[in-house]
């Protein structure tokens, strides 16, 4: 090993975190690759080191998910990147060692619950320490406020509508357990400065720009860009919609009716079993990596303010990629000393989205216009 590894996966092992060992391995960013379970993390590795075709500079870390287990080697690195969810069952532990051991904290949620509670619980001491807390570093929702911010770049715009859409989804077995989790869980909209819920047990029509068919949509577990902005005075209102196949949507919501008859008189725990269990019965194997050239997504962002409406529809192709690419260029960021602002924040928050817009159009991922 060249140098003494400064990054380190938490969770690694599944299809994310190896992912994201890809793209830190092409950026010959030394990292721990790290879990609970050795010989998981050994076979996740040779994975990777296949598809890069040579061994990135890493460190394999056998962790049990509990504070005093994870700070011994938290406190050898500058930023976590935790893949391991659902996070609202698994990943305080984590955060709570980030914060300790004085660490930049990421990860890959959808979980809006969870990116509220830990913005609530964990962002004011994050800031103080000039730390970064940036849940939701990936596809959804980091995706969303790059779009976001580039229709906010005009100073009348208030008001942001934002729509997912993706052709061929293909949702792992560990992301499947958290947006059913999201989906069965109340989600929220941002509306006239207040957060108001959606009704999430049914399907939107929805029309975007760039299809000559209306597709099905769902709130998704409300996005995270609606907590992004609910306390920016530049927005008003902020929506996500997501549209991932008519088909998805449509077994999506038929789960959620299941979920509330089945949830009746349950406990918490009771309920996060059930959505646990259902995302098995959905999903219990690993997709194969995505495709540029299979897997595309346009985020569409309309901005609307007193005299001006606006669209900006960003194309993206391999979602699942740009994941582990944008977790890679935060970590990169962090090493360089180039966080712009600390504490709870976005992707495009924390480093400037037209910084980052830059880099993921010269790497093939986005558009800038």
């Amino acid at each position: 090993m060249s140098t003494e590894p400064k990054v380190l996966i938490y969770g690694a092992s599944g299809y994310t975190g190896k992912l994201v060992a890809e793209c830190l391995g092409e950026r010959k960013i030394p990292f721990y690759f790290a879990g609970r379970n050795q010989q998981r993390l050994e076979d996740a590795m040779k994975i990777v080191v296949e598809r890069l075709g040579h061994e990135p500079d890493h460190v394999i870390a056998q962790a049990e998910n509990k504070k005093d287990a994870l700070l011994p080697l938290f406190k050898n690195v500058d930023v976590v990147i935790n893949v391991a969810g659902p996070f609202m069952q698994m990943a305080w532990p984590v955060v709570e060692a980030c914060l300790e051991a004085n660490c930049h904290y990421l990860d890959t949620t959808g979980e809006q619950d969870w990116t509220i509670a830990i913005r609530d619980e964990y962002g004011k001491a994050f800031a103080d320490k000039n730390l970064l807390l940036n849940p939701a570093n990936s596809y959804m929702w980091a995706a969303g406020a790059l779009a976001a911010e580039k229709v906010l770049e005009d100073p009348e715009i208030d008001t942001l509508d934002i729509t997912y859409q993706i052709k061929d989804a293909l949702p792992s077995q560990g992301s499947t357990r958290s947006f059913l989790r999201m989906v069965c869980n109340p989600q929220y909209k941002l509306k006239d400065h207040q957060m108001v819920e959606w009704q999430g047990d049914r399907a939107f029509t929805i029309s975007v720009p760039h299809l000559s068919q209306v597709q099905l949509a769902l709130p998704w577990g409300g996005g995270c860009e609606p907590v992004w902005y609910e306390f920016d005075d530049r927005v008003r209102s902020c929506q996500v919609l997501t549209a991932f196949g008519d088909e998805i949507i449509e077994t999506v919501v038929a789960t959620i009716h299941r979920f509330l008859k089945e949830a009746e008189g349950k406990s918490q725990e009771e309920k996060e079993a059930l959505t646990n269990q259902f995302g098995d019965e959905m999903n219990s194997t690993e997709p194969p990596k995505d495709s540029v050239d299979i897997h595309r997504t346009v985020i569409t962002c309309i901005g609307q303010g007193r005299q001006k409406t606006t669209v900006f529809p960003m194309s993206m192709c391999a979602p699942y990629t740009f994941t582990g690419e944008i977790c890679a260029e935060a970590s990169e960021r962090l090493l360089n000393g180039e966080l712009v602002n600390p504490g709870f924040q976005s992707a495009a928050g924390a480093f400037g989205h037209k910084a980052l817009m830059k880099v993921f159009h010269e790497k093939g991922y986005i558009n800038l216009e």
